[in-house]
């Protein structure tokens, strides 16, 4: 057995713990291209947005639709006080939709459009009316009063608004002065805002309004009667669609064809189907009371409905995702090459430090190839093709400069494994941490054997 002298060991053992320290430094100057293609990931959403609003624009925005309410002009008992409203809903309210959805393009960016094909019908009882007007401390006049609908982006309107009302039709028009039912609706996520107000004239809800005059009477002239509304229309949108089904008791549905709904707002589904391609769902709503006065707090929110037609992946997302686990892929790439190299010293082999600036500039690469590819033809396959391309170049650069097959095929089967399981913690979501840490453990048991294996040999 050979006996290393003292001088010769502490050598290699001051040339293991620098080349050790200075591949450390190099994975972390990796880090610059890293989070330069992280910038890149950002800057190519920015651009996807910028498309979809192009398109939005255009076409329609989300849509958050309001069912009809009566409204009242009243004056507050009070000094010096101004006009405002009363809001009345109805008594039984129901609101149906169908979409249409389909995809438009903008250069390689596409966007879910939809046709909404809705449905609007409810009634206003007499003598809740009656009830709810002589509980306002004012005075109201109900020859002034209007039916008001609304939806969040005027662009989509498709056609003239109409509203049958016992039978009768009125044409609606935009109504400024309604200025008050104005959106709630988050359109960059299509979740709810957290709204606290004091009046309902100071709360977001639509900000398209519509309105038609019905003037009424509860005087000898003309008794006031139930008052049942009927209101068909075809409004476009994109990514997202509610309905305020507003109602003391309210029911609506909401269904279309596209497989990856996300149902959204203050009240999940009572029921709910999704198929492959079409989805479908249905709530309903009470209400405690039937008049929403300015003083009075809203029952709006609670009656909220929005499905979300998100994407089945998102490139981005999981590019990004991907690119946060760069820095472990790099480390342990250029640590199982040390590793390997440790093995040829024994030998008086050994591998350039420009070797493993190459190596991780190529790992580096592969989130840009990854990026690239993902936008034309998905993420899968992208990363799919992106890893094949980066393990068969790095395995015959391996073979070169190590002129071993079995090892470069050794550090081949590593890099496929770290990126096999690098995907397969991408796709478990929830479980990620957990696994994620298992994994990391085991790798650094293994590690550690071998390191001190191959350093006592």
């Amino acid at each position: 057995m050979e006996v290393i002298p003292p001088q010769r060991e502490l050598k290699h053992s001051l040339s293991f713990v620098a080349k050790t320290l200075i591949l450390g430094l190099v994975a972390l100057l990796l880090l610059i291209p890293l989070l330069m293609v992280e910038g890149l990931v950002s800057s190519r959403q920015y651009e996807g947005r910028k498309a979809t609003q192009e398109i939005t624009s255009r076409w329609g925005g989300s849509q958050n639709i309001l069912t009809p309410v009566l409204v009242v002009p009243y004056t507050p008992d009070v000094r010096n006080a101004q006009e405002s409203a009363l809001y009345l809903i109805p008594e039984e309210v129901s609101a149906d939709a169908v979409l249409d959805i389909e995809n438009r393009h903008r250069s390689i960016y596409e966007v879910a459009v939809y046709t909404a094909h809705v449905d609007l019908s409810g009634t206003w009882r007499a003598e809740e009316i009656r009830r709810a007007l002589s509980e306002v401390k004012g005075t109201y006049d109900l020859s002034r009063a209007k039916v008001a609908f609304s939806t969040s982006d005027a662009t989509g309107y498709r056609d003239i608004v109409r509203i049958k009302v016992n039978g009768k039709e009125y044409k609606m028009k935009n109504n400024p002065s309604l200025s008050s039912l104005t959106t709630c609706i988050d359109d960059n996520y299509g979740d709810l805002m957290e709204v606290n107000f004091p009046y309902l004239s100071d709360m977001d809800v639509t900000s398209a309004p519509l309105s038609a005059d019905l003037p009424l009477s509860d005087d000898e002239e003309g008794a006031l009667r139930d008052l049942s509304f009927s209101l068909r229309t075809d409004i476009a949108g994109s990514e997202h669609f509610g309905l305020l089904a507003v109602g003391v008791s309210a029911k609506s549905s909401i269904k279309g064809n596209w497989p990856d709904p996300s149902f959204r707002g203050k009240k999940l589904p009572d029921d709910y189907s999704i198929t492959e391609g079409d989805f479908e769902a249905r709530w309903s709503t009470f209400a405690e009371d039937n008049l929403i006065a300015s003083e009075g707090q809203s029952t709006l929110l609670r009656n909220s409905h929005f499905v979300s037609l998100l994407r089945p992946v998102d490139n981005y997302a999981q590019t990004e995702r991907s690119v946060k686990y760069g820095i472990l892929v790099i480390a342990l790439t250029l640590l199982s090459v040390y590793l390997v190299e440790l093995t040829l010293r024994r030998r008086g082999g050994s591998i350039n430090l420009l070797h493993y600036v190459l190596t991780g500039l190529s790992l580096v690469l592969f989130y840009t190839l990854l990026l690239s590819m993902s936008e034309v033809i998905g993420f899968g396959l992208a990363y799919l093709i992106s890893a094949v391309m980066t393990i068969g170049l790095n395995t015959i650069y391996f073979r070169m400069i190590l002129r071993e097959t079995k090892k470069a095929l050794l550090l081949g089967g590593i890099m496929t494994l770290l990126y096999l399981t690098i995907y397969v913690l991408m796709q478990l979501e929830s479980y990620a941490l957990l696994i994620g840490s298992l994994v990391l453990f085991v790798i650094l048991a293994i590690v550690m054997y071998i390191s001190a294996k191959t350093l006592r040999d």
